[in-house]
């Protein structure tokens, strides 16, 4: 992650234009598409239809000639609403004809993109195991009228003031919020479906981490350990003399620009090298020649500075001490513990090295359920240790020059009193709360005071937006604050508290229609549980 906002090359910034179709529950019905209703006109009620003067977007693939070798035309992202497997037509085919190495991060192509990056790139499975899966009961709340706190989260636009603010203009693919095993709120919107994996960018690192620690846990590894003697192949690199903890915390010395519309940068000749983007003659083979080519400018255990290589050094050093690809050692170590229910994935180069900087790939739930191992001190809900508690503290609480550091750096000014810690983002004084964030408009939130677990899934044609970060950590926030805690074992809730959730009276409801958009003037926000699908679920 960047400071500031920067866009993708040639695509114009429709953060404030998107017409962001109706999100829906995982397990509704979809509407009729898009073609049979003549066009997607908005949210009920908005006057975002598109008009006749409306220009071409970047953003809306019905801008594209429907006529394309006789291909059908695309549906529109966020139009169509996602429920089970078999209840929507899957354009998959006629998209990938369409894309390559050049267009594949169009945001005409983005979201769909996004969900296939098994068909786009080789990819190394990451089992979800034999054991049980994690029941997560789906209640649906309507938490679009809650305000968010934009005092505390200044970035957030200026426009924006309730968590539906933030879900409509963030390009949002998918979102949950979970606490206890209870999905709050879940919602999908094309391509997105329960059971489709999402790259998640850059919260591939806290999975990486994960990982890191549970060689840890095990003494297969510590992270004072110098990185040449874990992979002697960077003997000759700049990474001589590094621990493994100065790449958990980014504060090595290599020489690394994490420009990403910047040519020359070495975040872009990393993508040239696993072929996330077209190739040049200087371009590296693989992410592992790519590593070993890199320098120092400074001394290591120096300033924070935020470097996509390092988790990729650090899947590399997994792989060393184990013997075994990144992918079977995550799933040994990690997702086969969490109750995933489905198998996470990441994006290998030609070689077979493993892109885990940022091209792992999940489910929302499943996500959501590593999020809650976090929060709960690395163990699941059925008391299966997964991570050391020590270790999860640490993340936490930091080391002993954490925030100070970080304050000096760039992002101190965008997250005061925050750090960066085993790579996680800690985005407040606060050390209850700690996000992954990935590029295009991802992030997992964590609170373990109040065991809330937010996801947020995107297509954000924008690389990073500071604005879009903020309001989705002020939405995860007003949520976590507006549901109450679960009552302790044995105790009763306040009698008003009862009968304000037993008894509310109809006028209270915020309306399906309203839910699309914003509150109806004067509406109060429905925050008490309505399931729709009170069993457990496996998506």
């Amino acid at each position: 992650m960047a400071d500031g906002d920067k866009t993708l090359p040639g695509s114009p910034d429709e953060s404030g234009k998107r017409r962001f179709g109706a999100l829906s529950g995982s397990t509704k019905g979809i509407g009729p598409p898009a073609e049979q209703t003549g066009g997607y006109t908005g949210p009920p009620g908005s006057d975002d239809s598109p008009g006749d003067s409306d220009p071409p977007s970047a953003v809306d693939p019905s801008a594209q000639p429907q006529d394309i070798a006789g291909l059908p035309p695309l549906p529109r992202a966020g139009d169509l609403t996602s429920a089970s497997e078999d209840s929507i037509v899957d354009p998959s085919e006629a998209i990938l004809e369409r894309i390559d190495l050049d267009s594949w991060k169009w945001p005409e192509y983005f979201a769909f993109s996004l969900t296939r990056m098994e068909e786009l790139f080789p990819v190394g499975g990451i089992p979800r195991g034999i054991g049980p899966v994690r029941d997560l009961v789906t209640e649906e709340n309507d938490f679009r009228p809650l305000t968010i706190d934009r005092e505390k989260w200044p970035a957030a636009d200026e426009d924006w003031s309730t968590v539906g603010d933030v879900l409509a203009n963030t390009f949002t693919d998918a979102w949950l919020v979970a606490r206890d095993g209870v999905a709050l709120a879940e919602e999908y919107a094309w391509p997105m479906k329960p059971a489709r994996q999402h790259m998640l960018f850059s919260i591939s690192k806290s999975i990486v981490s994960a990982v890191i620690g549970a060689l840890t846990d095990a003494g297969h590894l510590s992270p004072d350990d110098l990185v040449t003697t874990r992979v002697p192949a960077l003997s000759q690199s700049g990474y001589a003399g590094a621990t493994i903890r100065d790449l958990l915390d980014m504060r090595s010395g290599i020489k690394f620009s994490e420009e990403y519309l910047k040519k020359g940068s070495e975040i872009r000749a990393l993508f040239e090298a696993v072929d996330f983007a077209p190739r040049t003659a200087a371009s590296a083979n693989g992410i592992k020649d790519f590593l070993k080519s890199l320098t120092s400018e400074s001394e290591h255990g120096g300033p924070f500075v935020y470097r996509s290589c390092e988790t990729d050094v650090l899947a590399w050093i997994c792989e060393s001490v184990v013997g075994q690809p990144f992918s079977v050692i995550a799933s040994e170590y990690v997702w086969s513990k969490i109750g995933a229910a489905h198998a996470a994935q990441v994006c290998q180069d030609r070689w077979g090295g493993s892109i885990a900087d940022g091209a792992i790939s999940t489910t929302l739930r499943d996500l959501a359920r590593f999020g809650e191992m976090i929060a709960r001190g690395g163990t699941t809900a059925e008391g299966e240790r997964v991570l050391s508690g020590a270790w999860i503290d640490d993340i936490f609480t930091g080391g002993a020059d954490s925030a100070r550091v970080f304050a000096d750096a760039p992002s101190g000014r965008s997250y005061p009193g925050g750090m960066y810690r085993s790579q996680f983002w800690v985005p407040s004084a606060s050390r209850d709360v700690v996000i992954g964030i990935g590029i295009h408009g991802q992030m997992l939130y964590i609170d373990r005071s109040t065991q809330t677990v937010g996801v947020k899934l995107s297509s954000d044609p924008q690389p990073v937006s500071l604005a879009h970060q903020h309001g989705t950590l002020a939405m995860f926030e007003a949520i976590a604050e507006a549901v109450p805690p679960k009552p302790e074992p044995g105790t009763v809730p306040p009698a008003a508290s009862t009968a304000e959730h037993s008894a509310a009276p109809p006028s209270t409801a915020v309306s399906s229609t309203a839910r699309r958009g914003a509150a109806p003037a004067g509406a109060a926000p429905s925050i008490a549980p309505r399931p729709f699908a009170a069993q457990p679920g496996i998506f």
